[in-house]
């Protein structure tokens, strides 16, 4: 991937997941608290990952924080086409410029075996 750092929230399950993802990664990363006001602390863009494109409340907030703000949000739905889903990511890092990146999904995501699989594509 061509980010420099990964944004994840704390004290969630996805964070749990995607840190020790980057950390097998070695990727920079930095944790969010669960504050909405420490979104805008550089970050680019936001990668929304869902289940059949299924947003939680919480994380259509943070979605409307990104838009109000103008910056760019992207969407991968963990059980479409594997393939699409890392090379329309790669795209949209690519096309936005976006290097500093928040990762955020519901903690329900963690039980699919589909994320993993994801993950494991992503370089």
């Amino acid at each position: 991937m061509k980010v420099d750092c990964i944004y994840y929230k704390a004290n969630t399950q996805f964070g749990s997941f995607i840190y020790n993802w980057l950390q097998s990664r070695d990727i920079n990363n930095a944790e969010l608290s669960n504050k909405n006001e420490d979104l805008d602390e550089g970050i680019d863009g936001i990668v929304i990952v869902t289940e059949n494109q299924e947003i939680p409340r919480e994380i259509e907030e943070i979605v409307n924080l990104f838009d109000f703000r103008q910056k760019p949000v992207h969407t991968m739905d963990i059980n479409g086409t594997l393939m699409v889903a890392v090379s329309n990511l790669d795209l949209w890092l690519e096309r936005n410029r976006c290097k500093k990146v928040l990762f955020v999904a519901d903690d329900t995501l963690v039980k699919n075996v589909r994320l993993e699989k994801m993950f494991e594509q992503l370089t």
